[in-house]
């Protein structure tokens, strides 16, 4: 079964990780368990035969599967594949199953077959891309680490001064770490003195990580970011008619001139009138220029839309708020992101396939 947990998965910094490493990792944020409750699920809609994915629905999986990993042509495929030691009738299931996932369908909890299902589920992990997931979260609590302690590299949390403090610490850490190497086990071997160990190493860096998170969220930080983006996050709230035919948006704008409200436009139209309140970044150019020089209540347009024909009519422009929850979340994310990509520093490389 592909991956061999003592392989060389990732390098951070000057230290390799493990598939076991990231297996451990993955088990311990919650990432295994969600996938393994999806690959449940997926099992048990198709035994009860509720979803049966027609032959048009897997065409389109693979495409899809093949264009997000660009993978062009049959030969790239059969590489890719190999790389994992997965073959295309396992492939294919991995397809089957997950468009089985996405049915609304909630199937019965019916028993499930546990070999059968711990085979599908190591197929899914490789093809539906958890093994990279668990690696980019990794990468983000090792930086974290790196943000706590500087270039110098992180310290060994076993090295903390409070003997009670290190023993309570090893204790939960050894007890955790016979849970996930029991539960583990169909994946391969892990050692539970070196699981307790890295879980430890873990637990302090979603420790820093969330320092930094709190550091970033302060009313200084936060303030400094949003006045940064004064321009780009300013907020329209606006009032949004789509109408079928440009004749149609011309003549709502006329009777809008003409001093006859959009509710009444929209209400003749029989179309309706919807509220919005989108910063500039989220904003097609044209319609985000147009509403920076509108003048508030005057109808703008007509503007092509996917649906139809625009007609809008500003509200106000609401400029960045250091306290608008959603605003300050933006900010905290973003410095939060920088401070951790600029810690990593390019240091974080695959050494085997993800």
């Amino acid at each position: 079964m592909w991956p061999a947990l003592d392989d060389p998965a990732f390098r951070l910094g000057e230290d390799t990780v493990t598939y076991g490493e990231l297996l451990l990792v993955g088990a311990e944020t919650g990432l295994f368990e969600s996938a393994s409750a999806e690959t449940t699920r997926a099992r048990r809609a198709l035994s009860s035969r509720l979803v049966e994915p027609g032959r048009d629905e897997l065409r389109a999986e693979a495409l899809a599967f093949r264009r997000r990993r660009k993978l062009g042509s049959g030969e790239d495929l059969r590489a890719w594949l190999a790389d994992r030691e997965l073959t295309t009738v396992e492939w294919e299931g991995h397809l089957l199953r997950s468009v089985a996932a996405r049915s609304a369908i909630e199937p019965p909890e019916t028993a499930i077959d546990e070999h059968g299902f711990q085979e599908a589920l190591a197929v899914d992990l490789a093809c539906g891309g958890w093994w990279r997931k668990v690696a980019d979260e990794n990468k983000r609590y090792w930086a974290a680490g790196c943000v706590a302690v500087g270039p110098s590299g992180s310290p060994d949390p076993s090295t903390r001064s409070d003997p009670d403090l290190r023993a309570n610490d090893i204790g939960r850490a050894r007890n955790v770490a016979e849970r996930w190497t029991t539960r583990l086990a169909p994946f391969g071997p892990l050692d539970a003195e070196w699981c307790a160990t890295r879980l430890r190493v873990l637990w302090w860096r979603q420790s820093c990580l969330e320092q930094a998170r709190q550091h970033f969220s302060s009313d200084p930080s936060v303030a400094g970011r949003i006045a940064d983006h004064s321009a780009d996050w300013i907020q329209f709230v606006f009032d949004s008619l789509c109408l079928p035919t440009r004749a149609a948006a011309h003549e709502a704008v006329m009777c809008a001139r003409d001093g006859i409200s959009p509710e009444e436009i929209a209400r003749r139209s029989l179309r309706p009138l919807d509220r919005l309140q989108l910063r500039q970044a989220e904003l097609a150019a044209g319609t985000a220029a147009l509403l920076s020089g509108a003048v508030p209540g005057e109808a703008l347009g007509p503007l092509e839309s996917a649906g139809g024909l625009l007609v809008l009519w500003l509200h106000e422009r609401r400029p960045p708020s250091p306290t608008d929850p959603e605003t300050r979340q933006a900010a905290a994310s973003e410095l939060l992101f920088e401070a951790l990509d600029l810690a990593a520093g390019g240091r974080a490389r695959a050494v085997g396939p993800l």
